[in-house]
């Protein structure tokens, strides 16, 4: 009982280390930006234009 409850708390601490690194490194905005923006760009780029601003 007692080993289940220190590796539920080692996944946890382990788990709170990595989503702190997320947040303060801001790794999130820095993967939309480095990755999934060019895709969109890329994407809405290519398509046909069928009106004009």
């Amino acid at each position: 009982m007692i080993r289940i409850l220190i590796v539920t708390a080692v996944v946890i601490a382990v788990l709170f280390a990595l989503l702190f690194c997320i947040y303060f490194f801001n790794l999130d905005m820095k993967f939309i930006v480095n990755v999934v923006a060019p895709l969109f760009e890329k994407h809405y780029d290519n398509r046909k234009n069928d009106q004009y601003v």
